[in-house]
């Protein structure tokens, strides 16, 4: 299946807004096209990029555009044959003025015009070009290129298809009635892979009569019906299901679908899971701005649609994949992509070209009005997503002028922002957080905080700073270092206390020590004042932690007091194998946590999750290493409970209540510690919650919602900030349910795939084949291989499968049920005990999963390959067992 960039169709609009302007609903652009010389040129075209509002300009070089203010950023473009083409984008100030354009003149058309010789090398890069730019689509054969003689085809060094014009490509399309002005800035395609960039302008053409004027509507609106923008509309709206649309979140990429398969099976083998809105889409009143976001490829059935050839059994509809590899997609809610960030469409989406392109302002009626002020916007997803609220405010110093790049966060999560050049900011609020603190911080002033409610969805919080002149003192004596040596383990965590949580102080940093002063009291406690906030970057978990203390203390030993709050701000990582890292830290801290207890019981699955309590006749301040849990319980002393014993649930509020007159011993049964200390018949970690008042009140997440004095000892009490992550921190439970962290392999970064998707690098959106990772295993030196297959120029049109059966003795045998290719050759031990597997090492990675190459090797182009051999038997032995049977050598171009 061909894939397609469509950075020039897709990267609709850049971020940004217009003020509005009068009353009316359209903008009044006023301007003038003079050459060098101040003379005015006639017939110039301008028009606004991507859209279908255009005009020429009159003898004086005067025009006149009217735009709707559903038009967020009006990017005018002034073209003229002979002339250079200019771009502006306009800001609101400029509405109102008379915009002069000066075009300079072209030395391209001082070069001599050729005409090529159609041989078949020409007809051959123009079926790549003219299968590039139009796409494959119901509407693709009613479209023409009208002047191809303008079009230069090369080709490359890696044999792409280089496609340049001095002028205007103009494509008619008679299925939609429109004909394009294409000012083509960038066209490359390998014939599978294109990428392609430039200005548009759409030109409605006159309908012969009422029935053709009425079949292009109707054809209009089933390209729109179809299209990746009216799914960003939908998923604005949460309207997905009643438009059409139904979304799965994948495992892995899929490259190719091998094999009539069902979404039933993927479901219930864990490739493929259930997701919806909430999951996938979030709203930035401050922006105005819709956000698409997953780390995992998502798979969107167009349920209208249907598929002549389905894939799936169950689904017989067209699909589309997505792909984010930066995780986000920035968009409006009228569909217009403001922030592609990389995102890569594939399959149906990923076949569409000019053929099925619509104007931006082409409107349907079922697109939300824009019109809406943002209040209207806030209260309408609010009440879609209903596990939101939004906080609003200004910060301003003591004589009312705005602070500008202040940090607002709630405290103790990773919600936060900055302040606009007005002072202003919206924070997002999950549901759950009913009354939430609020920090501001700055640089230049003192920490303000402030406790939130509910009606922070409607009133416009005022919050002033006070001035701060403190100077951060950068004396390092012996006494603070020694002191700091303290500070840093009761702050960070200290790894030696054997029930101490999982933790990663030497991976933390604190940026800025210079703030913190120290001071002893009469009974010799050490105690530490900061009045500004410190940072504190976590290399393990991926976070910094912006952190305001509050109150600390020690004796340096066992005794401490620290409280303070804190925002966590995700780091950016460096590659894939970084942030898989962080991801099996955050989880496997996640689920030693307090709060994984507490979801785990309002869930009723303690002993799934690995915890196992007892209520205890007395808070146990020394353990007797020569007792058992069994004989504690047999004398009375601890109690067996299950979660029904531990906890209500209050339907009114939504929250539940951890209740106890007696204290709770915990017991992490899949944590051990790393001696046996106590309980010879329970090695594990353990904690102990003392309730002071009977009850804790917490929410089905495990985020607590009242405190309510509870006192954690052991196990929990020793957390440090090197093992914390934020409250509105999200458990994938899926990825966690597969997932052994006792043997977690991280995942190589390095891509394995020969694909030319690695020439074409752009920010925007990309339509190409995704890279497959390979489980990172031993690297092993160079091998020399029993069996050489040698690769001819014509053997370009065969798959490697094809290459594979040179190999002497080696079986290639395709399975119909699953549409995999069995690899194998016969084993080393016995003629008659049929065939083995044959494992891969592929530009020195190795894997034996038969699945794995089977992905690996179908993506694989014979003409990217330099050497392919094998290596039978006792010469796999580099390999060890796993490699006994035979291993497949392949070395890439790349």
């Amino acid at each position: 299946m061909i894939n397609r960039v469509l950075l020039g169709v897709l990267t609709l609009l850049l971020s940004g807004s217009l003020i509005a302007h009068a009353q009316s609903n359209t903008w009044t652009v006023r301007g003038k096209v003079l050459e060098a010389t101040k003379a005015p040129l006639e017939f110039v075209n301008v028009y606004v990029n991507n859209t279908s509002i255009g005009t020429t300009t009159k003898a004086d070089g005067s025009f006149l555009l009217t735009v709707p203010k559903t038009i967020q950023r009006v990017e005018i473009v002034v073209s003229f044959i002979g002339y250079n083409s200019i771009k502006k984008v306009l800001t609101p100030q400029e509405m109102n003025k008379t915009i002069v354009f000066i075009l300079e003149g072209s030395t391209l058309l001082k070069e001599v015009k050729i005409t090529a010789k159609r041989d078949k090398d020409w007809k051959k890069k123009w079926r790549i070009f003219k299968d590039g730019l139009l796409g494959d689509s119901q509407f693709t054969t009613d479209c023409e290129i009208l002047n191809p003689d303008a079009i230069k085809l090369t080709y490359d060094k890696k044999k792409n298809v280089i496609a340049t014009a001095n002028e205007p490509i103009f494509v008619q399309n008679n299925g939609l009635g429109y004909k394009i002005m294409f000012q083509m800035e960038t066209f490359i395609s390998d014939g599978k892979l294109t990428f392609f960039a430039g200005d548009k302008f759409f030109e409605t053409l006159t309908s012969k009569d009422e029935r053709q004027e009425k079949r292009w509507n109707k054809l209009r609106k089933r390209a729109y019906r179809h299209s990746f923008r009216n799914f960003l509309v939908s998923l604005s709206q949460n309207k997905l299901h009643q438009n059409g649309f139904e979304v799965f979140k994948e495992k892995k990429i899929k490259d190719t679908y091998l094999g009539r398969s069902s979404v039933y099976k993927e479901l219930r083998d864990s490739i493929m899971f259930n997701c919806n809105v909430n999951e996938i889409c979030s709203f930035d009143s401050l922006s105005n701005r819709f956000t698409l976001h997953s780390d995992k490829p998502l798979l969107v059935f167009l349920t209208n649609h249907f598929n002549t050839l389905p894939i799936f059994s169950d689904y017989p509809y067209k699909l589309s994949q997505i792909v984010l590899p930066n995780g986000s997609l920035e968009f409006t809610q009228n569909g217009w992509v403001t922030v592609p960030n990389g995102m890569i469409l594939r399959d149906f989406w990923g076949n569409e070209g000019f053929s099925s392109l619509l104007p931006d302002d082409y409107a349907d009626d079922d697109i939300l009005n824009q019109n809406n002020s943002p209040e209207t916007l806030v209260r309408l997803y609010a009440e879609n997503e209903q596990k939101f609220w939004f906080i609003s405010g200004k910060v301003t110093d003591a004589n009312g002028i705005p602070v500008e790049s202040a940090d607002v966060f709630i405290n103790q999560t990773q919600n936060g922002a900055k302040t606009n050049s007005n002072g202003s900011f919206t924070l997002k609020v999950p549901d759950i957080l009913k009354q939430p603190e609020l920090l501001v911080t700055h640089p230049k002033f003192y920490t303000a905080k402030n406790k939130i409610d509910t009606k922070g969805n409607i009133n416009q919080y005022k919050i002033s700073l006070q001035a701060d002149n403190f100077q951060a003192s950068n004396e390092k004596d012996k006494e603070f270092q020694r002191n700091w040596k303290i500070f840093s383990k009761v702050l960070l965590g200290d790894p030696s206390v054997i029930q101490s949580k999982t933790q990663f102080p030497e991976s933390c940093e604190i940026t800025n020590p210079e703030l913190i002063s120290f001071e002893q009291d009469g009974n010799k406690r050490l105690k530490a004042k900061a009045s500004k906030p410190l940072f504190i970057t976590n290399k393990a978990l991926g976070y910094a932690v912006t952190y305001q203390l509050t109150h600390f203390e020690s004796d340096g030993k066992d005794s401490s007091i620290i409280k303070g709050d804190m925002f966590f701000e995700k780091l950016t990582p460096t590659d894939n194998k970084q942030a898989l890292i962080w991801k099996r830290n955050q989880l496997k801290v996640y689920q030693e946590s307090f709060r994984y207890f507490l979801s785990s019981l309002s869930q009723n699955k303690l002993k799934e999750n690995g915890f196992e309590v007892f209520k205890m006749a007395s808070i146990l301040d020394n353990y007797d290493a020569l007792v058992t849990v069994e004989s504690q319980i047999a004398n009375g002393s601890f109690i067996p409970c299950k979660a029904s014993d531990l906890y209500k649930f209050d339907p009114q509020t939504n929250r539940f209540y951890l209740h106890s007159e007696l204290p709770l011993l915990i017991f992490l049964t899949k944590r051990t510690e790393p001696i046996k200390l106590t309980f010879k018949d329970y090695p594990y970690k353990r904690s102990q919650i003392v309730l002071p008042n009977f009850s804790l009140e917490f929410a089905a997440d495990g985020t607590i919602t009242n405190y309510n004095d509870v006192e954690l000892r052991d196990f929990w009490s020793n957390e440090g900030l090197s093992s914390t992550l934020p409250n509105d921190f999200i458990f994938n439970e899926q990825s966690t349910d597969r997932t052994s962290f006792e043997t977690f392999e991280e995942l190589s970064n390095r891509p394995l795939v020969a694909d030319s998707s690695n020439r074409f690098n752009t920010n925007g959106i990309g339509l190409n084949r995704s890279q497959v990772e390979l489980v990172q295993e031993k690297s092993y030196a160079s091998v020399p291989t029993d069996f050489n297959v040698r690769i001819y120029e014509k053997d370009e049109n065969l798959t490697i499968f094809d290459l594979l059966r040179r190999i002497p003795s080696l079986t290639v045998r395709l399975k119909p049920e699953t549409g995999d290719y069995f690899i194998g050759f016969p084993s080393a031990m016995s003629f008659q005990s049929g065939m083995q597997a044959a494992a891969l090492l592929l530009d020195n990675y190795f894997t034996d999963d038969a699945s794995q190459i089977n992905n690996l090797l179908s993506t694989l182009q014979v003409r990217d390959i330099e050497t392919l051999g094998a290596i039978k038997y006792s010469s796999g032995a580099a390999f060890g067992a796993r490699g006994a049977n035979g291993v497949i050598v392949i070395t890439t171009k790349k």
